[in-house]
């Protein structure tokens, strides 16, 4: 009987120990594991919010896609801006710039202007691209989509 006993004894803690090893791989296992990816709603509204940057005309796509999220919301907002000061901007400078004595100025200025243009885009792409709520500069504290 008692050797009944101690050979139960020694199975529990072959048993306990072989438990022990398992949680411990698996631990280990975890913490090798790379990081997992950012989730796909993440990777969604990373490109959904850079196209909306890249072709103006798109700043409700970010809208349309994820409705009541305020980050979708903010760079739709952002996009919004930059296309508006872009065709306004483009068309007063294109205008003045037809005028004979100082159109060469205007021209210049029309060309300087798409050049920031297209900076403020690239930084909102890259805010959208980190998942960041960031404003631009000069034209950023506007909103229009709240």
């Amino acid at each position: 009987m008692e050797d009944d006993k101690n050979v139960t004894e020694q199975e529990q803690k072959t048993d306990s120990a072989e438990n022990a090893q398992t949680e411990q791989r698996a631990e280990e296992e975890k913490q090798e594991t790379p990081q997992q990816p950012a989730n796909n709603d993440d990777t969604t509204k990373k490109v959904i919010c850079a196209i909306s940057y890249l072709f103006g005309i798109l700043f409700f796509l970010p809208l349309i896609v994820f409705p009541n999220d305020e980050f979708a919301k903010f760079h739709a907002n952002q996009s919004l801006i930059v296309l508006l000061v872009s065709v306004i901007g483009g068309a007063v400078f294109g205008i003045l710039s037809i005028i004979p004595a100082v159109g060469i100025v205007f021209s210049i200025l029309l060309y300087i202007f798409e050049v920031l243009m297209l900076v403020l885009c690239i930084l909102g792409i890259v805010s959208a691209a980190r998942l960041e709520k960031k404003e631009l500069p000069v034209i950023g504290k506007f909103r229009l989509i709240k």
